[in-house]
């Protein structure tokens, strides 16, 4: 750097004192330019740096805050009720920083969804903490499980589509950056001429120092949008050295960022994982078989967890209910809306006597809860009488369950509106008398909505077909894993369009 200077100023002497003072103030200037823009979009980064971090510690105290709420709730610790309050302060002082960083309308508005959804959880969190300390921590811990985490959820996506705005703002930024290369890329160039002017060899040095890190810089640049461990070799003067060195760092602070996201899908990933085995352990691993009834069942979401349901209910004095669900919809809200219903299902169960007065009460509960999303639930319940070998089945728009006899297909035709659909509905029941060897089964959608290569469905005629085809003295494992071979078949095992939930009872011949 020395040497190039020295060799800079006996250039220009010889040829005048005047066109020297005139090339160093040019270049004097060019180069603070170039400088004030390093400078510039160093600390530009720097900021979305602190953005980026700060909005990532917000959804980690957010989710913090509240796993000790819940184990608040589970276990009355008073530890986990300081940890919430300690993560509630952390979480209001990391929303002011972040509140003074942002400055594009975007971000903010973004920011202000963010405002909207941490008030409502504030606002879910203090009427479940009333009910808590009020001396119901069952109302509590329930309406945590059903409302509380759907608000959670809320505040997690806003997160999300906060970090969206941003990842579109780093973007600007870097586009912002690439401009200013050219700029000054252009300022290079103009300095040739004037260069040639003051003296050959004097412009040939000078314009080989600026050209040469420069072009290294656009090339790295280039490199870097494939590849953000590429590094600028930071030569040549202060300036051009130090916006060098301020691409690294940005390029440093990009590649950290890509790996925060990948380690965060990672994460969500490994949170649906686990959801899926939560909500997997809901249902029942097992229905109980007897003497007289043989029963079977298989599950399976098309996503990682979904809205499709069953379960079994012991009513007492001979007497059982199962029960098939389907939740409009997919994924996470469809399975929160399913363990919802399957659990209200199962608590109401003992309180009525037939299926229809159930599907009734159930009905009324579930339209006010599901009715702000826009959801509804296809549900058929049934309760089989051993004493009096009746079958009883109401049904809230779900598929019709079947009855094979001996060689004969027999749709059982009740039906009714999905829960949640209409706050009054009266369910209505129809009754069938049981024989030894009688195979009723109970599928939701999904099975008859297997698509092929083709985009065909396997649709009722051909799962009728397949009914009929079963021995008459089939078990109902086997009757189940026939029929899903079937449909896996048709659909060549490839991804499943929706979920699949088939049960089959078998009445057994007590003799």
């Amino acid at each position: 750097m020395e040497q190039l200077r020295a060799l800079r100023v006996g250039q220009v002497v010889g040829l005048g004192f005047g066109l020297t003072l005139f090339l160093a103030s040019f270049i004097g200037l060019l180069g603070r330019l170039t400088y004030d823009i390093s400078r510039w979009q160093r600390d530009t980064i720097q900021v979305r740096s602190d953005v980026e971090r700060l909005t990532l510690q917000l959804e980690i105290l957010s989710i913090q805050r509240t796993e000790a709420l819940r184990r608040y709730l589970d276990t009355a610790d008073a530890t986990w009720f300081s940890m919430y309050e300690t993560r509630q302060s952390a979480y209001g002082d990391t929303n002011l920083l972040l509140t003074n960083l942002l400055t594009t309308p975007a971000e903010k508005a973004a920011l202000q969804n963010v405002v909207a959804a941490e008030t409502a959880l504030n606002d879910k969190a203090q009427e479940i903490l009333r009910l808590y300390d009020g001396n119901f921590q069952a109302s509590a811990r329930f309406l945590w499980m059903s409302e509380g985490n759907l608000a959670q959820n809320n505040l997690l996506q806003a997160i999300e589509k906060l970090r969206q705005v941003q990842g579109d703002t780093s973007t600007a930024i870097i586009n912002r950056a690439r401009q200013n290369e050219t700029i000054a890329i252009l300022s290079v160039s103009l300095l040739v001429p004037l260069m040639l002017v003051g003296g050959i060899v004097a412009g040939l040095i000078i314009t080989r120092s600026i050209t040469k890190p420069i072009s290294n810089l656009v090339k790295t640049i280039t490199l870097l949008g494939s590849d953000l461990t590429v590094r600028v070799e930071t030569s040549g003067p202060q300036e051009i050295a130090f916006l060098g060195e301020t691409i690294n760092g940005m390029a440093a602070s990009l590649l950290k960022s890509s790996r925060s996201l990948q380690a965060y899908k990672d994460r969500l990933e490994q949170e649906l994982k686990l959801a899926s085995q939560i909500q997997a352990s809901f249902l029942p691993s097992t229905l109980p078989q007897s003497s007289w009834l043989e029963l079977a069942v298989f599950w399976k979401s098309a996503r990682e967890v979904g809205g499709d349901f069953y379960t079994y209910v012991e009513l007492g004095k001979g007497r059982q209910g199962i029960a098939v669900g389907d939740v409009s919809g997919k994924g996470a809200p469809a399975a929160m809306a399913g363990a919802l219903t399957e659990g209200l299902l199962e608590a109401y169960a003992p309180m009525h006597a037939t299926p229809e007065t159930l599907l009734t009460e159930l009905n009324k509960d579930l339209a006010t809860r599901l009715a702000p999303n826009h959801m509804n639930v296809a549900c058929c319940y049934a309760i089989i009488d051993e004493a009096t070998s009746c079958l009883t089945v109401a049904n809230a728009g779900c598929m019709y369950p079947y009855l094979r006899r001996n060689d004969a297909l027999q749709e059982i035709t009740v039906g009714g509106m999905p829960l949640g659909s209409w706050t009054d509905f009266d369910y209505t029941s129809l009754s069938v008398s049981l024989q030894p060897g009688d195979l009723i089964v109970f599928s939701t959608d999904g099975l008859v909505e297997a698509r092929n290569e083709q985009d065909e469905m396997l649709g009722f005629d051909r799962f009728q077909a397949e009914l009929q085809k079963l021995p008459p003295d089939i078990h109902a494992q086997t009757a189940v894993n026939q029929l899903v071979e079937v449909a896996m078949n048709f659909a060549n095992h490839g991804d499943l369009q929706d979920d699949i939930t088939i049960l089959v009872a078998r009445v057994v011949d007590k003799h």
